[in-house]
């Protein structure tokens, strides 16, 4: 059993500290904490206090504690493990509100005061395992009809194939869990086939491991190996470019200093010469003007988030590049549900419209639609997809979209291939996220996923 302690701590020490803010995953370390506490208590009674015992350091004081410890953490790791798993599909599956994950959160508890009366603490602790029938069993079938629901609607194949990869996870052990430690326990509480279940949570342990560091995904782990890549390959932008801007500028500057001085001379220069002023001069303005045009594109963001009407966001945007839409005689689709409202940055999520429609206008030579998209997602999500029936982007190059300094239009006028990398970046500051389907001339759909709180 300490081996179901020690497992079940790193299994929740690395849970926590790869993603401490995600719903989903607490719930996961709350489970493993009750996992580990039920070895700890099984470790007091079987390896702890026997040990104590052969070296003679059994004193009273010391097997009151263990005794008390003992108590504890088999109570809660065998009533409050149903609760954690049922909470844990609720909050996993995306499809309820967060008034009514609030709401649940407490209500679920009501059964496990009760079983403090009905538990039998002496001379060891016996859970009430008849009365669990009642509950917990419920608890724990209803977590698996939840889990295959929200994977059987799910439409976003990405997240299909992370809830599969966290279904194929859990399952085996919710389920040994349910057979083995409930449903058996309450006919014969002495049988010790229950077990069998550190067995899977072992083999589940390593399976994490690997789907974590590996191209699998889950709970959003994959996900937030990648935000830490993104973030550090940002700040090394960040600071790489502004190095790089200042050494620009200051070179373009003593440039002006000495043009300062050549200018109230230049008409004692003959006419090619007067020229090569000329074309220096314009030269180190239009230097400037693009340095301070990439020191924008790669500064950090700053997110201030406020609930924000997406739909007249997106109106203020389209109004922009209005005039570019009807030069190219391109339609607008507009599609949006009524009274939609995000959790974001209104100036920073206006730029990303801005980004995403620029790219489908460029796309497109003559003619051809965009549609947009504002719709309530599942659970407290709200997407906003652009369609555009534009060039599309290669497979090869779709995978680098996102990437600074990547671009598919060519070097010209202010264009860095910053565009994209930004929005990418804002999206993830504000909890959201960016996904790029496209296929090369037949268009491109970017879906921009937003949460309804932050």
């Amino acid at each position: 059993m300490i081996a179901l302690f020690l497992v079940s701590a790193i299994f929740a020490i690395l849970c926590y500290r790869y993603d401490p803010k995600s719903p989903s995953l607490r719930w996961v370390v709350f489970l493993l904490i009750c996992s580990s506490l039920a070895g700890l208590s099984r470790a007091i009674i079987e390896s702890f206090i026997p040990a104590l015992n052969k070296n003679d350091m059994n004193f009273d004081l010391l097997n009151t504690f263990l005794y008390g410890l003992r108590i504890f953490t088999g109570f809660v790791s065998i009533y409050f493990c149903p609760y954690g798993i049922l909470m844990h599909a609720v909050v996993y599956s995306g499809r309820f509100t967060s008034k009514v994950i609030r709401t649940l959160k407490y209500i679920l508890l009501i059964p496990i005061p009760f079983m403090v009366d009905t538990t039998v603490y002496v001379p060891d602790i016996v859970p009430d395992f008849d009365s669990m029938l009642y509950w917990a069993v419920p608890y724990i079938c209803i977590a698996c009809i939840i889990h295959i629901y929200a994977y059987m609607t799910e439409k976003d194949e990405k997240k299909k194939k992370s809830r599969f990869i966290t279904l194929s996870l859990m399952f085996p052990v919710i389920l040994t869990a349910l057979i083995l430690n409930y449903i058996v326990r309450a006919f014969n509480s002495s049988n010790q086939i229950w077990r069998y279940v550190v067995f899977f949570l072992v083999i589940s342990f390593f399976i994490f491991i690997w789907k974590a560091l590996g191209s699998g995904s889950l709970n959003g782990i994959k996900l937030r190996y990648e935000r830490e890549a993104r973030e550090k390959t940002s700040k090394a932008v960040t600071s790489g470019t502004s190095l790089l801007n200042h050494s620009i500028k200051n070179q373009i500057y003593k440039i002006n200093s000495s043009l300062q001085i050549i200018q109230p001379h230049s008409h004692n220069l003959d006419a090619s010469c007067q020229k090569a002023v000329e074309i220096i001069n314009k030269s180190s303005n239009h230097l400037i003007e693009m340095v301070d045009r990439m020191q924008s594109q790669t500064q950090e963001i700053q997110v201030k988030k406020s609930n924000c009407d997406l739909s007249e966001l997106m109106d203020e945007t389209l109004n922009y590049v209005q005039k570019e839409i009807e030069a190219k005689g391109i339609t607008v689709e507009k599609v949006y549900e009524p009274n939609i409202y995000a959790y974001c940055d209104s100036t920073h999520t206006k730029e990303v419209f801005l980004n995403i429609i620029k790219n489908s206008i460029e796309s497109m030579d003559r003619s051809g639609n965009i549609r947009v998209v504002i719709t309530k997602g599942t659970g407290n999500q709200i997407t906003v997809s652009f369609t555009d029936d534009g060039s599309g982007i290669s497979e090869e190059n779709l995978r680098h979209v996102t990437e600074p300094f990547f671009t598919t239009k060519g070097r010209r006028g202010t264009n860095f291939g910053l565009g994209l990398h930004y929005c990418y970046d804002v999206m993830l500051k504000s909890n959201g996220n960016l996904h790029i389907e496209s296929e090369l001339n037949k268009g491109t759909t970017v879906t921009l996923t937003f949460p309804l709180k932050g």
